[in-house]
């Protein structure tokens, strides 16, 4: 089940399925600043690559220290870390980002929290040279942030982003329920796509 846009030369595609088996280059795990993927989305990701989370947190926290060079991400960077088991999908790397927490609250500077997160993540699949990228609803899980302004951000950002983008061709958001599946496609038809 998936539904389509193009911006550009760009695909962008709502798609309902399991984000850990999924056949893109690059996957985005929705992580706290620490990278301690102890539940939703990060954890699943984590279990999924390396069969053990803690073993994955400690991938992570490595690769953290040598791209970082400290201990926490902000808003807008990343770490990729390998993709370890799930590359019998066709997934090569893992791009961890940390969207905002809302707790039910959006405003303005969430948004802009949230494009950071999405925006770094894309950045960093351009440089890496991957094709296609998939990532889940950042923050509209444990974060709390209104799914609904969520896929609209994700929409815009991605558009934003296809103006300068040299190697990604296909980006993905990955729904596993098919409500919130059901929900991401009431944003696209009740915005005339996304406005």
């Amino acid at each position: 089940m998936l539904y389509s846009i193009s911006f550009r030369n760009l695909i962008v595609e709502i798609v309902r399925g399991d984000i850990t088996r999924f056949k893109a280059e690059a996957i985005v795990n929705a992580a706290n600043k620490y990278l301690e993927h102890g539940g939703g989305v990060a954890y699943a990701i984590a279990k999924a690559a390396a069969g053990n989370s803690k073993e994955y947190i400690r991938i992570s926290k490595e690769a953290m220290r040598e791209q970082i060079g400290r201990a926490w991400i902000e808003h807008g960077e990343v770490v990729v870390t390998p993709a370890l088991k799930l590359e019998k999908y066709g997934i090569k790397y893992v791009i961890h980002t940390v969207g905002p927490y809302c707790g039910g609250r959006w405003d303005e500077d969430k948004k802009e929290k949230l494009k950071k997160a999405i925006l770094g993540a894309l950045r960093k699949a351009d440089e890496l040279k991957v094709r296609s990228i998939a990532f889940p609803a950042i923050s509209a899980g444990i974060y709390g942030c209104p799914f609904e302004k969520v896929v609209r951000t994700f929409l815009e950002t991605v558009e934003e982003f296809s103006r300068g983008t040299e190697n990604v061709r296909e980006v993905y958001l990955v729904l596993y329920s098919r409500e919130d599946y059901e929900r991401a496609l009431k944003v696209l038809k009740v915005g005339g796509q996304f406005k």
